[in-house]
């Protein structure tokens, strides 16, 4: 079995990392529109626990005594080259989409800016050392740029032959790293758009709330460390995969309800689903009257709770590390809350707009009740489908016979 790291040592890290980023650009010049960096300390932080785990432990893990520069160079560029053309189809991608190319997403055209020269000033010596301390050919497997300059290869060679170029994608594998790319396009630009607002807002808390004593206006900035941590962890995860970072995707959801159901929780989708059942938690207010028992001191505690709540959500899926992903199959998490139950990040979200709704007079609606309920069917058979694609693993099916509750232990 493959194992993560513990829980702590990834809930530490990102700690750090978004923390650190947050200090950075609070007492410097530097504004938050370089929000690559907290993604940027996570990597290191995550590629320096990797390093020395593989130095101390070995596995697959391998440094190049015998070097020959010259095919060492041949596959260094090769890599740099398809790297370069995908993040700048990315860019332009983004850029002319209707939907992406609109003010609300316009911080993904800065981001792709900051990726693209990124990757050009140091991609190149990254693939350099990155062949030089390699770790086995089938890390090279996994590696999409291999596998898109092995299917460009034979695409360009079966149409000179005059045979069938889409021949390539009969194989499976073909399909799933292209598959992982779809996938990823889909979700980076919403993380993105998330690592900005929540940025924005933890320094906009600290310039107003880092001298007052308020105990709301403490827990707020608290609630934004946390999202801060949530998706500095997730944006890591989609935006770079690398052999340093033990998170190759291994595997992607081929069958079709699987996608529907997980990507109807995600913009711009679930603009559709939201219009089917009503979102409940949106539904929350700031104005304690508008509670069931209008209350502050209640609604204080109602805050707290919350923050409790999101606090041990944001744990369950950090817990994931760099593996965090939807559809995909990358490292498998057994520690923690998942040495108690399978899906504790589901089963913690659910709870969390529950008490975000249903203190609040309107949810007592029909049709947030509705919503509600619909809305936790959906992430329940989020879980059942992810199921279906993870137990084509027998290490996750020896998980699931070790771990043998979904949602609460001893009952479900």
């Amino acid at each position: 079995m493959i194992k993560n790291f513990s829980p702590y040592t990834y809930v530490t890290s990102t700690s750090l990392a978004a923390f650190s980023s947050i200090l950075i650009f609070y007492l410097t010049e530097l504004k938050e529109n370089l929000f690559l960096l907290p993604l940027l300390l996570l990597a290191v932080c995550y590629a320096a626990i990797n390093f020395k785990n593989q130095l101390k432990f070995g596995g697959d893990y391998k440094i190049l005594r015998s070097i020959k520069w010259v095919k060492l160079f041949n596959q260094a560029i090769a890599r740099y080259v398809v790297w370069l053309l995908v993040i700048y189809l990315g860019a332009l991608f983004y850029s002319h989409a209707p939907y992406y190319s609109s003010n609300q997403f316009s911080a993904n055209a800065l981001f792709f800016q900051q990726l693209l020269h990124g990757m050009l000033y140091l991609g190149f010596p990254y693939f350099i050392l990155t062949l030089i301390l390699r770790s086995s050919r089938k890390e090279d497997y996994y590696d999409p740029a291999v596998r898109l300059i092995y299917m460009v290869k034979h695409f360009c060679l079966r149409t000179i032959r005059g045979k069938n170029p889409f021949y390539i994608f009969n194989n499976t594998y073909n399909k799933k790293v292209l598959l992982t790319l779809v996938m990823r396009m889909y979700f980076i630009p919403i993380l993105v758009i998330q690592v900005f607002w929540v940025l924005s807002s933890s320094l906009n808390l600290m310039d107003h709330n880092i001298n007052s004593h308020q105990f709301l206006s403490l827990l707020y900035l608290f609630i934004a460390f946390l999202w801060m941590l949530d998706i500095t962890n997730s944006s890591l995860a989609y935006c770079l995969e690398s052999r340093w970072l033990e998170n190759r995707s291994r595997s992607i959801d081929l069958n079709a309800t699987g996608w529907l159901v997980c990507l109807s929780c995600y913009a711009p989708l679930n603009m559709a689903t939201s219009s089917l059942f009503p979102w409940a938690p949106g539904l929350m207010t700031d104005n304690p009257q508008d509670l069931l028992y209008a209350n502050s001191n209640f609604f204080m505690a109602l805050k707290f709770v919350e923050a409790l709540v999101l606090a041990v959500h944001i744990y369950a899926t950090v817990s994931l590390g760099p593996s965090v992903a939807n559809i995909t199959f990358k490292k498998l998490q057994t520690r923690g809350l998942y040495a108690k139950i399978r899906h504790p990040g589901v089963v913690f979200k659910l709870l969390y707009w529950f008490i975000q709704s249903v203190f609040y007079k309107k949810f007592w609606a029909l049709k947030y009740i509705y919503g509600y309920l619909m809305w936790g069917v959906i992430y329940v058979l989020r879980a059942f489908t992810e199921e279906r694609h993870l137990k084509k693993f027998s290490e996750y099916r020896a998980y699931m016979k070790k771990v043998k509750y979904r949602f609460i232990p001893k009952i479900f």
